[in-house]
């Protein structure tokens, strides 16, 4: 029997999420929204956003802000909500099959590309043909890699609403690699990929009018088949250095920006200028090696845990602007498990967890020591840390500072962050402190899984066999409820093994010009509600 996954169900369970997952114990993210001004929504206008050098190509994006910025031209056949939830958006619904090997894109019978031909399969499989034909060619470095696509063993248009795309292993998260924007088979079959950023065109809300190396200007598509948005255009302007970009937003040439915290106060005082934080999908922690004897035992990584003062370090780093984390999967997302374990900062506790473990100060050096292997060994380790990002420079001090006060000496080590990556993922170290940003979908395998210990990002030998199996039974499961439940649990086990001391998630911080409405940017994409700004 094959699962469908409708809208419906997702947003159903979407908001069951949302208005559930108040949680105490996580500090809020105090998002400040744009002062709105009475009355309905006005049409026309131009906004101008600031980005960064872009690549505007389905065939070239690399980066979030590419693939964010590419799919106001080129839709794919799905789109991710700003909770990470897959919805609609070329196809109007899907099949999986039992096993999670095939999916079955129905299309809509209703879309036009901007040059007024109609949108059918034919678009789809053109569009599959050329990335496999990339991928032929790919050099690392050069064009994407599309590793996505590597386990695609076939596809086929079935008619002309109808896709289909069988996998070789199973893979119900496949759905949401297929945001990917489509591009026509006419236009593919007439153009290199190098090509087509000339006069390409999409789907999508926005047409694009022109390109250059300072700005991409787009003009609203007044046949789009959904709802179509106020503003007549979008520029998207270039900036390669950040001082210049906010020089360009207070002489009014720009209307938003991205700031880091450092900006903040000095934004602040700008007449017509809304500053915004949001949830952002990147989060900073503390790996440990557990090859290292002293951190094989769980009572200690918990009793490092309760010693950091993780609220202190949110401060010092990004003066307070983000969340304290427990968890690989951030609040803002469907998934999220709100029930696993938090732990306040409570040096007491962290003593007793010590203790508890056998690590106790026996010569009164202020250093807790324990016999291992017959030989008294001191709590001591080395923390890798690259001083050029000042954050986390902030981050090791406090660490380093807070658990001396509970006996554990931390030797601060810094290093360029090539050589700290790959003493990392040589299982060359103690402890590290790094960042990750995850990708839209909740799949954590490659972080915790055991099979990707030898060659894979779980450079702390993190094994556990109760959440490799949670993890593959995830991989084919295609009822969301279950999948729901299953995530829970992979958390659940996470939060309580503690792998790695979890420090928080900085918001993403933006200024805009108050004349822009409407703005609601979540941690998926700034332009996810594009079709409600509106200028005053």
């Amino acid at each position: 029997m094959k699962q469908k996954l409708r809208l419906l169900v997702i947003l159903v369970i979407s908001i069951f999420l949302i208005t559930s997952c108040s949680n105490t114990h996580i500090n809020s993210v105090k998002e400040q929204k744009p002062q709105q001004v009475s009355g309905a929504p006005k049409s026309g206008g131009t906004v101008v956003v600031a980005v960064s050098p872009i690549k505007f190509s389905p065939f070239q994006a690399t980066t979030d802000e590419e693939k964010a910025a590419v799919s106001l031209v080129y839709e794919g056949l799905v789109k991710i909500g700003g909770d990470g939830t897959v919805l609609p958006a070329l196809a109007k619904s899907w099949e999986i099959s039992d096993d999670a090997k095939k999916f079955t894109f129905n299309l809509r019978d209703d879309v036009k590309w901007h040059n007024g031909d109609s949108f059918t399969s034919d678009d789809v499989k053109a569009t599959f043909d050329k990335i496999f034909e990339i991928k032929k060619k790919s050099k690392k470095g050069d064009v994407p890699e599309f590793s996505e696509f590597n386990n695609v063993r076939s596809f086929k248009s079935i008619d002309k609403n109808t896709f289909e795309v069988i996998l070789n292993v199973s893979d119900s998260s496949f759905v949401y690699d297929m945001a990917i924007g489509i591009v026509p088979a006419s236009w593919l079959n007439n153009v290199d990929e190098s090509e087509l950023p000339q006069n390409p065109y999409g789907t999508g809300k926005f047409k694009i009018k022109n390109i250059s190396d300072e700005e991409i200007v787009l003009e609203r598509n007044d046949n789009y088949y959904d709802k179509k948005t106020y503003i007549d255009g979008l520029v998207l302007k270039i900036f390669y250095d950040s001082d210049i970009m906010k020089d360009a937003f207070k002489q009014n040439k720009v209307d938003i920006i991205p700031i880091e915290d450092e900006d903040w106060s000095l934004m602040q005082g700008i007449e017509d200028v809304q500053l915004l934080q949001y949830p952002s999908r990147y989060f900073e922690f503390m790996a440990l090696n557990l090859r290292n004897p002293i951190f094989k035992d769980v009572n200690v990584r918990k009793g490092l845990l309760l010693g950091i003062d993780r609220s202190r370090i949110l401060q010092d780093a990004i003066l307070g602007k983000g969340i304290i984390i427990d968890s690989p999967i951030l609040p803002f997302s469907w998934a999220y498990n709100k029930r696993i374990q938090h732990m306040d900062y409570n040096q007491s506790k962290a003593r007793q967890m010590l203790d508890s473990a056998g690590w106790t100060d026996t010569d009164g050096d202020g250093i807790r020591d324990k016999k291992i292997g017959g030989k008294k060994r001191k709590l001591e380790f080395e923390l890798l840390v690259n001083s050029s990002n000042g954050a986390r420079y902030k981050a090791a001090l406090n660490i380093q500072k807070n658990l001396k006060d509970i006996g554990v000496l931390v030797n601060l080590v810094d290093l360029p962050w090539k050589e700290l990556e790959d003493k990392v993922f040589a299982k060359k170290y103690d402890a590290a402190l790094m960042g990750w940003k995850l990708a839209t979908n909740p799949d954590v395998r490659f972080m915790f899984s055991s099979g990707e210990i030898a060659r894979g990002y779980n450079f702390v030998s993190y094994s556990n066999k109760e959440l490799d199996e949670v993890l593959l039974k995830t991989q084919s499961e295609t009822n969301v409820l279950k999948m729901l439940s299953l995530i829970s649990d992979a958390q659940k086990i996470i939060s309580d093994e503690v792998p790695y001391i979890f420090l928080y998630s900085p918001n993403n911080l933006l200024a805009l010009n108050k004349k822009i409405n409407g703005f609601n940017p979540d941690p998926i994409s700034i332009f996810n509600n594009v079709s409600e700004w509106w200028v005053e």
